[in-house]
C-alpha cells in the first residue's frame, strides 16, 4: 500500500480564516499559527473514514518545520481531498468549524523560578475534546442520562429550530 501524501490545503484556509475571525477570537489573541494541509487518501479510524484532524506540532517536528528557530508549537489541520471533493460549501465550512474547535490556545502562568520575573505569562496549545463523547446506541436504551448528553440534545434541537 502507498503512503498518503500531503499538500497546501488553499481553499480550507481561505475558509478557516473567515471562520477564525467569527468564532474563534482566541486563536487570533494569542497568534497562534495553524498549517493547512490536504491528504490524498481518506484514512479510517475505528472503521470510520476521517474527514479531517487538528494535531499540534511541538517540540523537534516544529523546530524541523523550519518556521521559527526556537520550534514554537503550532497546529496542523489535515483534510481528506477525497472527501472536501464531494462536500457542499457549507458542510465544507462545518468540517474546517470543527477542527479548529480543537485548537485551542490558552495563557499559562509560568512556574519556573528561574525565568524572568516580568515575563511571567506564556500561551499554551492544546488539543480541545469534543464536548460529546457517546454511542446513540446507550442514549436508545438509558436516555439523556449524562448532563453533556442533554446539553447536546438541547443544543441540536435549538439549533434544528433555528433553521426553520
Amino acid at each position: 500500500m502507498s503512503q498518503a501524501k500531503y499538500f497546501e490545503a488553499t481553499d480550507v484556509s481561505e475558509i478557516a480564516e473567515d471562520l477564525i475571525s467569527k468564532y474563534h477570537q482566541h486563536l487570533i489573541d494569542f497568534s497562534v499559527r495553524i498549517r493547512y494541509v490536504f491528504v490524498d487518501k481518506t484514512l479510517t479510524s475505528g472503521g470510520k473514514d476521517v474527514w479531517g484532524t487538528c494535531r499540534k506540532v511541538s517540540g523537534l517536528n516544529a523546530y524541523l518545520e523550519g518556521k521559527n528557530d526556537d520550534g514554537e508549537s503550532f497546529f496542523v489541520i489535515t483534510i481528506s481531498k477525497e472527501i472536501w471533493n464531494i462536500l457542499p460549501l457549507e458542510k465544507k465550512k462545518a468540517l474546517v468549524d470543527h477542527e479548529l474547535c480543537h485548537a485551542w490556545a490558552e495563557l499559562k502562568k509560568s512556574k519556573k523560578k528561574d525565568e524572568d520575573p516580568n515575563v511571567d505569562c506564556h500561551v499554551k496549545l492544546g488539543i480541545k475534546t469534543h464536548d460529546l463523547e457517546e454511542f446513540s446506541c446507550i442514549v436508545r436504551r438509558h436516555g439523556l442520562w449524562r448532563e453533556d448528553i442533554e446539553d447536546f440534545v438541547e443544543s441540536a434541537l435549538k439549533s434544528k429550530g433555528d433553521k426553520k
